[in-house]
């Protein structure tokens, strides 16, 4: 009988301890970008990466050609490692992104300041030209 006493003294503290990372009246960030699907992309899987702070999120997207196109905000990571960096890109809202990337591989990265960056967008089977041209059709490049 004197364990459960211990069990319940255990389980108080590990509570207690667990409600020290948030207030429960202060749900954590839950990271976004402003974007829309490029159309012709239908939804993938998505992804959510737990932080003390936030939540890391990557939404994916494929269309009939096999063809991918992700997003990702506050997943920390060396988004495009190994890939050329092939210059920077305007994007809507003032802001300006790194693109890297060769062949049939594009992948661009920002930050808007604050617990969700890094942001990056990745391409899987465009070339150049029509990544840019995705990157326009989801709202997150401006129209040349």
């Amino acid at each position: 009988m004197r364990r459960l006493p211990i069990v319940l003294l255990a389980g108080a503290i590990v509570f207690a301890l667990g409600s020290c990372e948030a207030p429960p009246d202060e749900p954590r960030l839950v990271c976004g970008v402003r974007f829309a699907a490029p159309a012709g992309f239908d939804p993938l899987e998505p992804f959510e990466e737990e932080y003390p702070d936030h939540v890391g999120v990557r939404l994916g997207f494929r269309d009939e050609r096999g063809r991918e196109f992700h997003v990702f905000a506050g997943i920390p990571g060396e988004f495009g490692e190994g890939l050329p960096a092939a210059g920077s890109v305007p994007l809507t809202e003032d802001r300006v992104g790194s693109l890297a990337g060769r062949a049939r591989v594009w992948v661009l990265t920002w930050e808007e300041g604050g617990r969700c960056d890094p942001r990056a967008a990745l391409g899987n089977g465009f070339t150049r030209k029509g990544f840019r041209a995705a990157l326009v059709d989801a709202g997150l490049a401006p129209a040349a």
